[in-house]
């Protein structure tokens, strides 16, 4: 006579979707979903003010029959006040970096600057950092990506007590602190 087998039913981890605004928030997403070897739907290059739930929640049903367990988040420049209010209208969480995504990348390395920037002087600081001298918009050189994994809680240190009434900001932070403690389960 055969045993019984008690089997425990395996917990799903959940599915994230990332809304993004460009190439290099592509990118560096992609980079994360590589190291972290999470379940990670990367949609690039989504006009803030073409975005809206219905879409959204189509994006949600590509992944899965089950929309409401796929975690949504909106990764956008914050220097477009307009894309901003379009995406407070969604579900999800919004990972915002003002000027660009480039100060979240600086933070990497140093506490952000407390003054208005542009993001093309945001850029030229980020190519001041030793690896970055050639630093292109939505290419990060393997050399970049092992610095940015490396420094990854640095960044979340420089950021966390920042808020988006400081000039320079990324809440992108909140986005690591997830993925790591998904990691660790």
């Amino acid at each position: 006579m055969g045993r019984e087998r008690k089997s425990n039913p395996r917990k799903m981890r959940p599915q994230f979707l990332v809304l993004c605004e460009g190439e290099t928030e592509e990118a560096y997403i992609n980079f994360l979903k590589q190291r972290y070897r999470l379940p990670i739907k990367i949609v690039p290059k989504i006009v803030g003010s073409s975005l809206y739930p219905k879409k959204i929640e189509q994006y949600k049903k590509e992944l899965t029959s089950n929309p409401s367990e796929v975690k949504t988040f909106f990764m956008y420049d914050g220097d477009v006040p307009e894309v901003l209010e379009s995406l407070k209208k969604c579900d999800g969480i919004m990972l915002i970096s003002k000027p660009c995504v480039e100060i979240w990348f600086i933070a990497h390395y140093k506490k952000t600057p407390e003054t208005d920037i542009a993001s093309d002087t945001c850029v030229k600081q980020l190519c001041s950092i030793p690896g970055w001298e050639q630093y292109k918009k939505a290419v990060l050189t393997i050399k970049q990506q092992d610095s940015l994994w490396d420094n990854r809680m640095t960044a979340v240190e420089n950021m966390k007590d920042k808020t988006e009434a400081n000039k320079t900001y990324s809440n992108v932070y909140q986005f690591i602190n997830i993925l790591e403690e998904e990691k660790s389960k």
